[in-house]
């Protein structure tokens, strides 16, 4: 990549931002300015692998850099955090001696200035203690940033690009420009504005505004100046269109999708999103792909505090019955303001996200729950137990009742749900698809409800496995999560000892007198919610707020039994958390 290196005082000025040199006197960066290297990436390029050893330091002079690592509970990699002009790269690892921490790649187009000399930085902080003192105030906000969840800095450019040039572009700009400015200062950068700027040029507006949109409203050359400069691309279409072939290999490939996301925006009329609006648009890309459904300012408005990393993730916990304490809880945080932009969750709590994820209010979750489980009586048909004791047909029937034909696609909130792929050994998350299907595998309690199969692979209550997915939600990137737990804590009892059931006659005879074991259906049940200790215990710390509402009277699986009751307590409990949160925020 050619490029211009920045000039000697323009170097300078960038050093003495930076948290590492910027308390140093001006004599001492003027001797140590002619050891800075100019280096240029390419969108897409690798800085430093992970594990590598830490060898220089960089500056970043223009452009967006990505810091990547696995994922919280697996090796799949994922963005850890951005970095952009004036913050510097790999001193932690010079300081500490260590190798490097997280990968780096080039989000887009890349200006640096690398110090290659590691002594020499150790023997400045040795003789310097002011600026070490920067550093490690620095270092130690980026480390309380990564256990918050939060991203050492948000994307801040993103190119618009429609599908078609019919589409409403400029007005949809604006909806985006209003939404993004509650965040920070946007600027709208149009051809009329940008064409024909040099890189200095676009390097000093982005330093100037919190966000840059980059609107490609011109000719084929311009569109191509949006897409090198954007951290994510965000992809115009209209859903009751049909589906065209995207005009741009990079966005339509997915090959750059680990350095820029992209978000295929989806412009609809009013009232429940398009049914396979986005299946259709969605068969065009390869590789992930965010999609939202705009149909009116709260949708964009939602779009933003994702695009800004301010948005609220609600996870939902499998516990049976208990499940209609996440009805409480979902009606104090509406009460209270606090939005929900995606849901997810496992087995009774996936399918609660799922009214939610439909936009249903209150009560009609609240009657399509109690037909479903009170009414409905799911686990009724019961069978000759040679795979599971009921048939599975009432609980199939049922979801198909309550939701239809939608798939997951259709929702108008982001939503995923977690089944327990027995096949492969696997938690699967299930983001695409017909939803009552997913549903209802991901609630296929082991030995209750026979396991949902397909495409060869069997597939049962997502509990097993992970009963509280807030590591899918972070590592969707969504950092401030609010979990519900109503998994079982009370102990299965025991109320006195034995190795073996007695005859019939007299397990009949003790069971009328008080001396009860426990029944099957109550050990099938607390078996799928027991699961690993230390990965409960991580994803409960992975939440920003985690809730744990009342559920003392509740069975696992008495579902006409203190329902209401569950949802009174949770909503109350709910609502004094938040309380507790406010006062202790005011006092801080």
């Amino acid at each position: 990549m050619d490029f211009e290196p920045p000039s000697e005082s323009a170097r300078l000025q960038l050093l003495e931002r930076t948290a590492l040199f910027g308390g140093l006197e001006p004599a001492v960066l003027g001797t140590l300015l002619p050891h800075f290297e100019p280096l240029s990436l390419a969108g897409g390029q690798t800085l430093c692998r992970r594990g590598d050893p830490a060898d220089a330091v960089y500056v970043v002079c223009s452009g967006s850099l990505g810091a990547f690592g696995p994922g919280h509970t697996s090796q799949r990699e994922r963005l850890l955090g951005l970095i952009g002009p004036g913050q510097t790269v790999g001193e932690l690892g010079v300081l500490a001696r260590s190798p490097r921490a997280a990968t780096v790649r080039a989000l887009r187009d890349c200006t640096l200035l690398r110090l290659a000399d590691g002594e020499r930085v150790l023997q400045l902080m040795a003789s310097h203690p002011q600026a070490l003192a920067r550093t490690l105030a620095e270092l130690l906000g980026r480390f309380q940033g990564r256990e918050q969840a939060e991203l050492l800095n948000p994307a801040r450019t993103f190119a618009l690009l429609p599908a078609v040039e019919q589409l409403p572009l400029r007005r949809s700009a604006g909806a985006l420009v209003d939404a993004l400015a509650r965040w920070g200062s946007v600027l709208l950068v149009d051809s009329a504005l940008g064409q024909g700027r040099d890189a200095a040029w676009h390097d000093q507006r982005e330093r100037e505004h919190r966000f840059v949109v980059y609107l490609a409203d011109g000719d084929a050359g311009w569109r191509q100046r949006c897409i090198r400069q954007a951290d994510q691309f965000l992809l115009l279409a209209d859903a009751a269109a049909t589906p065209c072939a995207w005009p741009d290999a990079v966005c339509r490939s997915g090959a750059d999708v680990l350095h820029r996301s992209r978000h295929l925006l989806l412009l609809g009329a009013a009232g429940e999103p398009r049914a396979q609006a986005a299946t259709h648009w969605l068969r065009g890309f390869e590789g992930p792909l965010a999609w939202h459904h705009l149909r009116h300012a709260g949708d964009w408005q939602r779009l933003a505090r994702l695009l800004a990393r301010q948005a609220t993730g609600l996870v939902l916990s499998g516990g049976g019955a208990r499940g209609f304490s996440h009805l409480g809880v979902v009606r104090a945080l509406r009460e209270l303001g606090i939005p929900i932009d995606a849901v997810g969750g496992t087995s009774i709590g996936a399918i609660v996200g799922a009214g939610v994820a439909c936009e249903w209010d209150d009560d009609t979750l609240l009657d399509s729950m109690r037909e479903a489980f009170v009414a409905g009586h799911p686990l009724r048909d019961l069978t000759l137990p040679l795979i599971a004791l009921t048939r599975g047909k009432r609980a199939t029937r049922l979801l198909r009742k309550a939701f239809g034909e939608r798939r997951i696609e259709d929702l108008a909130l982001p939503f995923f749900c977690v089944s327990a792929n027995l096949s492969a050994g696997r938690a699967d998350v299930h983001t695409r698809g017909l939803l009552w299907k997913w549903l209802r595998a991901g609630a296929a309690i082991p030995g209750i409800l026979p396991p949902l199969l397909d495409r060869g692979m069997v597939h049962v209550d997502g509990a097993v496995l992970n009963n509280l997915p807030t590591d899918v939600m972070h590592d969707l990137g969504i950092g401030r999560v609010i979990a519900v737990d109503i998994s079982v804590e009370d102990a299965l009892p025991a109320g006195f000892e034995d190795a073996a059931l007695p005859t019939l006659p007299r397990l009949t005879w003790d069971w009328l007198h008080g001396r009860q074991w426990p029944s099957l259906f109550a050990i099938l049940e607390r078996s799928a919610l027991v699961h690993d200790y230390t990965s409960s215990q991580l994803r409960r710390g992975l939440a920003s707020h985690l809730l744990t509402p009342p559920h003392a009277a509740a069975g696992l699986l008495n579902w006409k039994e203190e329902y209401r009751h569950s949802i009174a307590s949770a909503y109350d409990y709910t609502l004094r958390y938040f309380e507790r949160q406010r006062d202790a925020g005011q006092a801080r």
